[in-house]
């Protein structure tokens, strides 16, 4: 169900264009160069930061509360990477509101999920509300923890967990992959709604047996593209807390490149066990990007037994018997890292970082994910 006569369908090349968009530093920008301090420690391409009001305030943090967490590039959605309905290169960035403000009033925004779209070629962006459409026409919000995207086509496909704080929704008390299209965004014909002024619906969402953290879009699986998703499990520095990571890939349906519909039932599985070297250990796990049999995972904990443990990073070759599997694991990734996204043409690791005054989005060849 479309929204209301009082809003006009601009889609993602609406999202993309117009003034009154928000521009990203680079580092041409002091504040932003003193953020490099959080890129990964191997080559970076590109990189730039996000505008003050969204850096958060490392010493106000209940009063900033929405926090980067998922990542989706036209890269991945598109091999000439751009996105269906634009010439412009983009990504789509979700945000958790993860605090309230006043323990005594909880705000309403609390565990709601907002986009950024982000223009690339001019470094602009715009936040774009997810939203489903009651019975009445009426626009609600979507809540739950919005921890990771993937773009296929025109598909945008979101984690979502049921922590909705009792507000209804479409299966809000169920751990679901939720699903839009970005050629129906939307925008409010009088240039008013605050939060509203940009919307897209859901168009579908999927049950999910256990709650998943991150997602993304896999070109090169056997059988075809797929999404690999998992959960978070953070460690407690103990040798055992070590264990338990789950990974699932997801086929789509035949037929066609670009569709939404996903088969539910996993057609791979796997669950972290712990390492001898507690560096080599796949857990706290925050982005995953498989590309076919090899599986690009980064994580971040205080509580990991071993060094830097906020700046983990690990490939991992799953082919052939469990027995043969190699882990290549490192402390040269960004400071407490999210998801993770491919650029397909470029071969480029798309990622970004969470921390309140630490908040960078960059770009590393995927040759380069490993220190020389």
């Amino acid at each position: 169900m479309p929204p209301s006569v009082e809003y006009e369908q601009v889609g993602i090349g609406g999202a993309l264009s117009g003034n009154d968009r928000t521009a990203l530093p680079g580092s041409e920008d002091a504040a932003c160069a003193a953020r490099a301090a959080y890129l990964p420690r191997v080559p970076v391409r590109s990189w730039f930061c996000w505008d003050a009001a969204a850096q958060g305030d490392k010493d106000d943090v209940p009063h900033s509360p929405w926090v980067p967490q998922g990542l989706a590039t036209s890269g991945e959605a598109q091999l000439d990477g751009t996105p269906i309905g634009s010439e412009h290169r983009a990504l789509i960035t979700s945000w958790a509101w993860l605090n309230s403000p006043d323990p005594n009033a909880p705000d309403y925004r609390t565990n709601s999920v907002n986009l950024s779209v982000v223009d690339l070629d001019e470094r602009r962006y715009r936040n774009v509300l997810p939203v489903w459409v009651d019975g009445q026409g009426k626009l609600r919000r979507i809540y739950g923890h919005g921890g990771g995207l993937a773009w296929y086509g025109p598909y945008l496909f979101m984690t979502s967990s049921s922590n909705w704080n009792g507000y209804s929704g479409p299966d809000s008390t169920q751990h679901t992959l939720r699903v839009f299209d970005t050629r129906k965004i939307y925008r409010k014909k009088d240039g008013g709604g605050g939060d509203y002024r940009y919307v897209i619906p859901e168009v579908r969402h999927y049950i999910t047996p256990i709650l998943l953290d991150f997602v993304s879009l896999d070109r090169h699986s056997s059988g075809g593209a797929s999404l690999i998703a998992g959960t978070y499990k953070r460690s407690s520095g103990t040798s055992a807390s070590l264990a338990g990571t789950k990974l699932v890939r997801y086929r789509f349906q035949p037929p066609p490149d670009g569709d939404y519909r996903v088969i539910t039932t996993p057609v791979q599985a796997w669950v972290s066990t712990a390492p001898a070297d507690p560096a080599d250990a796949i857990s706290d796990v925050q982005g995953v990007q498989a590309d076919g049999d090899r599986l690009y995972l980064n994580m971040s904990a205080g509580s990991h037994p071993g060094p830097d443990p906020r700046r983990r990073f690990a490939t991992v070759n799953v082919s052939g018997p469990a027995s043969t599997w190699t882990i290549n694991a490192h402390t040269s990734w960004a400071y407490r890292p999210e998801d993770l996204s491919l650029w397909y043409a470029t071969g480029e690791l798309w990622g970004l970082t969470e921390g309140e005054e630490e908040r960078v989005v960059f770009s590393v060849g995927v040759a380069d994910t490993d220190p020389p």
